[in-house]
């Protein structure tokens, strides 16, 4: 009991901390005396439900006046207790006199449930989504990186348009050239995001592991909490193998173990030591990080092999500009560093280089999408504004008498404004506790069901600035829809509104004038994010119905990983054998695989080639394009089709033989005059490199995404005279049967496991699965807005059935004359669904104005649709007006019913 005391009055200390000083110095005193007295009531009588009933209104009250036997019982004085202290300033009134009117206002909602549940759920959905988006928002935009000030971490990207690689990242090349020439950065790293092979803890398992230079963690300024970071000797040609885990993969790896410094683990077959462990929340490159290893930076190295990510820390004093600037200069020098690479190359090439925020960078792809989102959710939260707006103007209505009495009896303009502002206020944080609760939901959902690649997506949770948006929407939402009603009828004299509110007034168009106006601006706002999520849908339908040039359906993808450190001939020999023994499980049609299947992550390379029956000048750029490693049974599988030439056979991989394959894209780029078939190209300039020979056309594959260029791309056998084509680390496999492809899994990894039980499998998915998520972020988008849209045109429609039904019945006695002098009920019906369509009609005018201007900004997430796209324009409306019609339609059929003698009776 006394704990509980304690509790209560460490509540009222803080409460009283907060009030001003004068206020304070009056009242704290008398307060602690009722609590006292109140104190000794419940130890007497054991009513502790009394106990706190009374000190709610105690505070509400803001002290009771202390009675005398109590407080000679718990004080131990003969004298009563003292009148209660005066305030000369009018603080202390004022704020009594606001709790006084909150009180009051909350007994009114209270008996009226019907009308405040409403509002209040009304409110909460609107509330609810902007706060949700909002959380997402704060967590992937606005909120810094966590990293000390994160604001001066860029990263140095490249581009070579000439060469048609308009977006390049950087080299180690690149790397060591800034080091001796660059003085604009304190500290300049990079880092090369993969995958390895993790075994020797369980399961063989495919983890992300980043290599990192050692200037990493000065570019972050993140240091370990348990060990230490590279060194110099970490970095060099023949060290030992180190690694420094994140605090997930030291959980899931070690489980947290906190002796886990000097134990060892096995990355891709190669024993590596554990030297630290990162702070929790460090989450670079990726969430599914679990270990930095070194990444050594060759002193002699050439430029090219573009495959890193070089990340800088601004140096104290320098600008984003000029280091921008500074930068560009530099490349004037690249000729005197590298071999081979003069300043008419570079020219050809379009080389520029650009220094851009970390942030901007990460977020880039998402951005357009999430402030769009948010800037339809903010649109719904209006539509819920201005619906319990017209409820308050139908019940501020109603109140005209009351308010009008209220005033004879003295009570001011101010006082009767409380009045409104106190119930708007009290509805607004009712509908914004629910709308938290409502947001939880919402952003456990989005991440959950959001695209996978959402940047910064283990960040997003509720934080004091989502708490502080949402307590500033809730009072903003009150007091919009508040002040409506407020300025409606305070603004008008007295003697009119007792008048007006009495029974049998029959209304004219200007009562009805800010109703319909509220009405038809919920119902511009709804057709503006129909139209948005009607261009929405008609991307993701024409994505769906992009050719993609392979067929997906009963076809299984499982990715295999052998490691960096097995032998190519090893590791060609052992994918021939998986496919061999695959082929051979029941129910598989075909198999096959490669370095990089379509649409999904993998290390298919870009390079420059030469023609040999056409040599290339001295001042041509050479020409560039992708290349992947595939093996027999990869066209088959995928039913990519063989134009001309001849389909890929296992001796490819074994006789020794050079050959090649290229897409139509290829061969119309790069020999539009005459078939390809016979032609000799050399990739790479490398004295490894050898010439091979076309043997086949296929067709066109949208390799790298769906809303993507085809590009030209080459085929080649795992093994080109002998050696490796691409990097046959990792390989995905490709099996087709006509019945589930899942069924296969447990054969597939069976075959697996038989060759090489340290060998793991991953993202085992159908290939459908892998069409659908490329499509993840369109998808989400899309569905985002159509829920928005759902809802916003549901509180539209329920707007005008509300405003028509209202004018029904404050139309009863008129509807009842015209019925007795011989209107027919389809008469009747026409006249009120005619007023339905007029404000459904202003709504559209309004409407489509703003779909024009505002869904523009949809144009760079659009795929080849027009943001003015005449299907949408027209069907929106016409949705529009349809469920309009619904609404305006209830209430007119039963005003068609109505009994004129009972109407005429009832006036």
């Amino acid at each position: 009991m006394s704990r509980s005391v304690s509790g209560v009055l460490a509540l009222y200390g803080a409460i009283a901390r907060l009030l001003p000083g004068a206020f304070r110095e009056a009242y704290l005193p008398e307060l602690v005396r009722d609590l006292s007295g109140l104190l000794s009531q419940a130890r007497s009588s054991g009513g502790w439900p009394r106990f706190a009933w009374t000190t709610v209104r105690c505070f509400a009250d803001l002290g009771v006046r202390i009675p005398t036997e109590w407080w000679k019982e718990v004080t131990g004085s003969r004298n009563e207790p003292g009148p209660r202290t005066h305030i000369d300033s009018g603080v202390g009134e004022g704020i009594m006199t606001i709790l006084r009117d909150l009180r009051l206002a909350a007994r009114a909602l209270l008996k009226r449930p019907g009308f405040s549940g409403i509002a209040a759920f009304t409110l909460a959905l609107g509330i609810g989504a902007t706060v949700a988006i909002f959380t997402v928002v704060n967590a992937v935009l606005l909120r810094p990186l966590p990293y000390p000030d994160s604001d001066r971490i860029v990263v140095v990207g490249h581009h070579a348009p000439g060469l048609n690689f308009p977006d390049l990242n950087g080299s180690l090349a690149l790397l060591r050239f800034y080091w001796e020439d660059t003085e604009v950065f304190d500290a300049l790293g990079a880092v090369d995001d993969g995958s390895a092979n993790l075994t020797g803890q369980g399961e063989p398992t495919r983890v992300r592991i980043a290599q990192v230079t050692k200037e990493v963690f000065d570019v972050l300024r993140v240091r370990p909490i348990m060990g230490r970071p590279f060194m110099e000797d970490d970095v060099v040609e023949g060290a030992p193998p180190v690694a420094v885990l994140t605090y997930a993969g030291w959980s899931s790896v070690f489980g947290s173990d906190p002796a886990v410094l000097g134990k060892t683990i096995e990355i891709d077959g190669e024993t590596t030591e554990v030297i630290g462990v990162m702070p929790r929340g460090f989450a670079f490159p990726e969430a599914e990080t679990i270990a930095l290893v070194p990444q050594v930076v060759p002193v002699d190295i050439q430029f090219g092999t573009f495959g890193i990510t070089m990340i800088a820390r601004l140096a104290p004093g320098m600008e984003l500009e000029t280091v921008q600037q500074r930068m560009r200069d530099l490349q004037i020098r690249l000729p005197e560093f590298f071999e081979g690479i003069d300043s008419g190359f570079l020219e050809g090439a379009g080389w520029s280089v650009t220094v851009e925020p970390m942030r901007d960078l990460m977020v880039a792809d998402i951005e357009s999408a999430l402030w769009i989102v948010f800037g339809t959710v903010g649109f719904l939260l209006l539509i819920a504004c201005a619906n319990v707006a017209n409820l308050f103007l139908v019940r501020a209505e109603s109140r005209q008498k009351e308010i009008a009495i209220r005033a004879a009896l003295g009570a001011g303009r101010g006082s009767l404004a409380r009045t409104f502002l106190s119930e708007s206020v009290i509805l607004g944080a009712l509908g914004g506790a629910l709308g938290l609760g409502l947001a939880s939901l919402g952003v456990r959902a989005l991440v959950a069901f959001g695209p996978a690649d959402l940047p910064r997506i283990q960040e997003i949770a509720m934080d004091g600035t989502v708490l502080a948006v949402a307590g500033i929407l809730s009072v903003l939402a009150g007091l919009s829809f508040g002040a409506l009603p407020m300025t409606r009828y305070l603004g008008r004299a007295f003697a009119q509104l007792l008048r007006d509110g009495g029974r049998g007034t029959t209304e004219g168009r200007e009562r009805h004038r800010a109703r319909n106006l509220l009405v038809a601006g919920q119902l511009a706002m709804a057709l503006v994010l129909l139209v948005g999520s009607g261009l929405m849908l008609r991307t993701f339908a024409e994505l769906r119905s992009v050719s993609l040039g392979f067929e997906s359906e009963g076809v299984l993808t499982v990715g295999v990983s052998l490691g960096e450190r097995i032998e190519d001939e090893a590791a060609a020999r052992f994918y021939q054998d998986v496919i061999e023994r695959i082929a051979a499980l029941p129910g598989v049609d075909a198999v096959g695989a490669a370095n990089a299947l379509p649409l999904q992550e993998g290390s298919a390379n870009g390079g420059s080639f030469e023609i040999e029956s056409r040599p290339r000048e001295e001042d041509v750029l050479p020409s560039v394009a992708m290349f992947k490693s595939a093996t027999e049974g990869y066209f088959e599988t995928l039913a990519i089709p063989v134009v001309s030439g001849r389909t890929m056979n296992r001796s490819d991989h074994t006789d020794g033989s050079s050959v090649m394959w290229i897409n139509e894209a290829f061969a119309t780029t790069y020999f539009p005059e005459g078939d390809a078939i016979g032609e000799r190209l050399l990739f790479g300039a490398s004295p490894d490199s050898i010439w091979s020979e076309i043997v086949g056309i296929v067709g066109d594959v949208r390799a790298f995404g769906i809303e993507e260029d085809i590009r030209p791309l080459a085929y080649f056998p795992m093994l080109v005279g002998g050696q490796a084509s691409s990097s046959l680390s990792r390989m995905g496999l490709i099996v087709r049967t006509a019945g589930d492809p899942l069924s296969l899994v447990e054969g597939v990894r069976g075959v697996v496991r038989d060759l090489d039980s340290r060998v793991p499998i991953t993202r085992v998915r159908t290939m459908d699965k892998v069409v659908s998520a490329s499509m993840a972020a369109t998808s989400f988008t899309m569905t985002l807005l159509g829920i928005a849209a759902g809802v916003a045109l549901l509180l539209g429609a329920v707007g005008l059935f509300g405003v028509i039904s209202y004018v029904v019945g404050q139309r009863t006695r008129e509807i009842g004359v015209r019925v007795a002098l011989g209107a027919e009920a389809v008469d009747v019906q026409r006249m009120i669904v005619r007023q339905g369509i007029r404000v459904t009609a202003v709504g559209i005018v309004l409407g489509l104005a703003g779909a024009v201007a505002l869904t523009r900004l949809l144009q760079s997430v659009l795929f080849e649709v027009s943001a003015t796209d005449p299907v949408t324009f027209i069907a929106a409306p016409v949705l529009l007006v349809t469920v309009s019609l619904i609404a305006a339609w209830l209430p007119a059929r039963r005003a068609s019913r109505v009994d004129p003698v009972e109407a005429l009776r009832a006036e």
